[in-house]
């Protein structure tokens, strides 16, 4: 028998395994809380160019990953969504992921050649089986002789999205990529005769990681198929279970979710007060209670971020569907000032007295536009042109990121020197 759901696809598989009480709480939400934003818009332009050459790539199966990169080019002015393929975007973007692309292809091609690959399915619609209206689009999936690649393509550039994650419990399978593939399998299972391995990726080109992989089983696929089941069926329960964590990201109930309202800035959460200078001169590889502390307040600081952009976002778009919020209105959104006209600005600033020098600037091309360039010309830039500039900087991350720890080199007199300068002078009185 199917389990009835109205409210679960790839992108809300992951929350909805963690928070089954999500559906209702959105479900309850006016409709001004689905939002969007010119990221998103973006990316769904990105999605439509992707879509264009992945199907000409099916239609043309003998084109080679050369000949997919000039189609991409010659795509830099025309429309796609609401808007028009940038060079810029096209370089950054479209470029990179088909790269990466290759690059799988190259990865999972053994002992195959990459040209072994076909395209069966471009933004391919799939049913997840078991639960009546849970649907789901791959972008595209490839196939050789022996293995199925799903592909997700991410364009945004803040938040990094991986294949694969780490938590205390170990490895994690990126739900969505989950999803895709259990609707795929049962949507199309002639993708799977032979025993095809099925491998997921995210191709992401402006993010840290381009390109993660997975290669999951049929267990997998089949035990993630019961879980959802069961959340579906938990999630129509009038005492759905809600949970806070990672999964609320990209969830508008947050704003109303008690778990986020209520002691979301707990401060007594952080202790009583900040732990003693001796607490901090502990042997470095042990964790201090400095260390914890420090630790409960990150997390503290970045839910309330969470918090608050999810509040923002909901503000504004309750007041553009008309909707009255005592204490707030909307104003016109002020951009950045841009010369009206090159030749008319350059004219005018000359007969001001400014030199032509002055008034146009050179500079060397970007990164970017040099490998498009390098394309066109069926030549390679030169390795030792491009350094990376050595570094004394740093910054945080957590301990599940990908790029390598740096071990500090401070000594314990300065950090506690440093420490004590920064107490004394910071400290709260409610710590005190």
């Amino acid at each position: 028998m199917s389990v009835h759901s109205t409210l679960i696809g790839g992108s809300t598989a992951g929350r909805l395994l963690n928070c089954p009480g999500s559906h209702k709480a959105i479900a309850a939400l006016p409709p001004a809380a689905e939002i969007t934003s010119e990221y998103a818009e973006q990316g769904t332009a990105l999605h439509e160019v992707m879509a264009l050459i992945m199907r000409r790539a099916k239609a043309k199966p003998h084109m080679t990953h050369g000949d997919l990169r000039r189609f991409a080019h010659a795509l830099v002015g025309k429309r796609f969504h609401d808007r028009e393929l940038s060079q810029d975007d096209c370089d950054t973007r479209i470029i990179p992921a088909l790269t990466a692309l290759e690059r799988l292809e190259q990865r999972h091609s053994a002992p195959f050649p990459v040209e072994d690959y076909r395209v069966v399915g471009v933004e391919q619609k799939v049913t997840f089986p078991g639960v009546a209206g849970g649907y789901g689009t791959v972008d595209v999936i490839l196939q050789n002789s022996n293995k199925v690649l799903h592909v997700d393509w991410k364009f945004g550039a803040g938040i990094g999205v991986r294949a694969v994650t780490k938590d205390e419990a170990g490895e994690l399978v990126n739900s969505q990529l989950l999803f895709y593939a259990a609707a795929a399998f049962s949507t199309f299972p002639k993708y799977y005769a032979k025993s095809r391995e099925l491998v997921l990726a995210i191709v992401q080109p402006a993010g840290a990681e381009p390109l993660t992989d997975v290669t999951v089983d049929r267990d997998e696929l089949k035990q993630f198929q019961e879980d959802v089941e069961a959340a579906v069926k938990l999630a129509l329960r009038p005492d759905a279970p809600r949970s806070r964590g990672e999964h609320c990201r990209f969830a508008p109930c947050k704003v109303s979710c008690p778990l986020w309202t209520g002691p979301l800035l707990d401060f007594t959460a952080l202790g009583p007060r900040i732990p003693e200078q001796r607490d901090v001169l502990a042997p470095a590889d042990e964790p201090t209670d400095y260390g914890v502390f420090l630790s409960a307040a990150k997390t503290l600081a970045d839910q309330a971020y969470l918090y608050k952009a999810e509040i923002d976002a909901q503000l504004h778009a309750y007041l553009t569907a008309g909707g009255v919020v005592p204490g707030w209105r909307l104003k016109p959104k002020v951009k950045q000032r841009q010369w009206i006209d090159d030749s008319v600005v350059a004219k005018t600033l000359y007969n001001l007295g400014y030199k032509i020098d002055e008034i146009w600037q050179k500079k060397l091309l970007t990164f970017a536009s040099a490998e498009a360039i390098a394309r066109k010309l069926g030549t390679k830039i030169p390795d030792e042109l491009r350094v990376v500039p050595p570094s004394t900087e740093t910054t945080v991350a957590r301990e599940d990121d990908p790029a390598p720890a740096v071990t500090p080199q401070v000594s314990a007199e300065q950090f506690s020197a440093a420490l004590n300068r920064l107490i004394t002078t910071n400290k709260p009185e409610t710590l005190k």
